[in-house]
């Protein structure tokens, strides 16, 4: 004991309970402090994605502005801004970013101006807010006044739940300049009537949750479609009498049915057997009946849905992260190969008739389970796996020709399937490769007309033409590929597809929210077309 004081043991007691009673002080300030800080930076946060993100609302606006058909004047104007009025009078922005827009660069083709989640109802008016203008005569450029009470445009739009709205605003540029000194952009309201099927190429929008609907014979946008959240794969029906296009949902784990008649929802599958869909295809049983295969990279699985009652029938375990999938095309096909003997056919018309094969890319397996569908029963009869090589991560059936491409990405190599080695049971002999077709391979598609494969890498965005191996082709060796040239495409590059007439393909461009078109004759993009955010898959009617 210390005299006159307290017991030492009591002091460090007390001294540590003081400690412990600043430390709780301190601890619930700073909790409280976080919670303030949390508060106000959610709000913040939750402001801006609400405000800018596709899934504020359950509605959808994209506005596309038409370059005009013919331009005598060269006239450019920066729009800064772009706002819809609402019945009510609240005013919204609708463009993400400021754009010049320029009339001979823009003659002819489209221009996404803004894409926008808004509450359903009636809409009355857009205004444009137009920095400047000017037009550029025998090379010289002239200031052109902006009226003083602005630009607006009447128009009468209704919102609709789980639906997307599109406007397409048609510029006059030649009219949109009156006393040779002020611009007043002269604007049309159009709206497009649903399309000829076999004219519409239609492309999935990651995150802008929705479809793009691409007409070919003009190369513009004729409609979007609202979808699920995250939507990637994409495929379509093969019944004339009843064209439908399924999307695959990532984010929502659903299939989107869409009437291309209407371009409306018909209907939304929930996949309950699996998680995360990324691709998705149609393949024929018989007459009138089809199957949907979705491959469901969350849970190593493909989910199998009769798309006459839009039920799941079946859950097949497949390898690791499954990423693409394809199935046998329609045996007709075969009648028009240059590449198969009379009796290889023979041999896979006597299988397709009670068989067809799903292909399955396993990216974190590295390896293709070979689904081999019973078209009597709708079931898997058999499952068979084939080791290919790093990170496979899609694939291309060239039925012309019984093979099936693998595009690896982190490898050079192209793996090639045999299939008339697996319907023939010779597993161990199926998996061929060609080499030196260099990394980042992220879609493969063959050219039966021009006897070409071409490979589109994503680092740097380009096509990789190559020419495949004529008959006498060993699957068993690997061998290294003539390459026919390259061809430059966007940013980051996802996927890409032969357009039905075998003419053009169409090359989905991640990263710069576009599709380029790409003429295979000159071998040069001649078109690029906008498309929502984050583009993923493309499919387009077959012939």
């Amino acid at each position: 004991m210390v005299s006159g004081g307290e017991p030492s043991w009591w002091g460090k007691h007390r001294s540590g309970r003081l400690e412990i009673m600043k430390k709780n002080k301190f601890n619930t300030f700073f909790f409280i402090s976080s919670l303030i800080l949390f508060a106000a930076l959610a709000a913040c946060t939750t402001t801006e994605e609400l405000d800018n993100g596709p899934g504020r609302f359950n509605t959808q606006l994209t506005i596309y502005l038409n370059g005009p058909e013919t331009a005598s004047l060269d006239v450019t104007f920066e729009l800064m801004a772009l706002n819809i009025t609402a019945e009510d009078g609240a005013v919204t922005e609708v463009m993400t970013g400021p754009e010049m827009v320029n009339s001979f660069a823009v003659k002819g083709k489209q221009i996404l101006l803004g894409e926008k989640s808004l509450p359903q109802g009636k809409y009355e008016k857009l205004q444009f807010i137009v920095r400047e203008a000017s037009i550029e005569r025998e090379g010289r450029k002239a200031h052109l006044a902006i009226p003083e009470e602005g630009i607006e445009l009447d128009v009468d739009v209704t919102l609709v739940r789980n639906r997307n709205t599109t406007l397409f605003l048609n510029w006059n540029s030649d009219a949109s300049i009156h006393d040779n000194y002020l611009f007043q952009p002269q604007f049309t309201l159009e709206r497009k009537a649903p399309e000829l099927s076999s004219l519409l190429i239609y492309v999935t929008n990651e995150n802008s949750n929705n479809v793009s609907v691409i007409n070919r014979q003009s190369g513009n946008i004729a409609a979007t479609v609202m979808v699920g959240r995250k939507p990637r794969g994409i495929a379509i029906s093969r019944r004339a009498e009843r064209l439908r296009v399924y999307v695959a949902n990532s984010g929502s784990n659903s299939i989107s049915v869409i009437d291309p008649t209407t371009h409306a929802i018909e209907n939304e599958i929930p996949i309950r057997f699996g998680r995360e869909p990324e691709s998705i295809a149609v393949a024929t049983v018989s007459s009138g009946q089809e199957l949907l295969f979705v491959a469901n990279i969350g849970s190593n699985t493909v989910s199998v849905v009769d798309t006459t009652t839009y039920q799941e029938l079946e859950k097949i375990d497949v390898g690791r992260s499954p990423i693409a999938l394809a199935v046998d095309p329609p045996v007709e096909r075969l009648r028009s190969s240059r590449f198969l003997s009379f009796e290889d056919v023979n041999v896979l018309k006597h299988y397709r008739e009670r068989f067809l094969n799903v292909y399955v890319v396993n990216q974190d397996s590295n390896n293709v389970s070979v689904l081999r569908i019973d078209k009597v029963t709708k079931r898997s009869s058999e499952i068979i796996t084939l080791n290919v090589d790093w990170r496979p991560v899609a694939l291309n059936v060239d039925y012309h020709r019984g093979k099936v491409y693998i595009a690896n990405y982190a490898s050079d190599k192209l793996s090639v399937i045999d299939i008339l080695s697996l319907v023939k049971g010779d597993t161990a002999g199926a998996v061929g490769t060609i080499n030196n077709v260099g990394f980042s391979i992220i879609g493969v598609v063959a050219d039966p007309v021009f006897d070409r494969v071409y490979l589109l890498k994503d680092a740097p965005g380009e096509i990789t033409i190559i020419k495949p191996f004529t008959s006498g082709f060993n699957s068993l060796t690997s061998a290294m590929p003539p390459v026919m040239g390259t061809i430059p495409v966007g940013i980051s590059p996802r996927s890409l597809i032969l357009d039905p007439e075998l003419r053009k393909l169409y090359v989905v461009n991640s990263g710069s929210d576009t599709i380029s078109v790409i003429d295979k004759t000159t071998k040069r993009e001649e078109d690029v077309i906008p498309v929502g955010r984050s583009p993923y898959g493309i499919a387009a009617f077959l012939r």
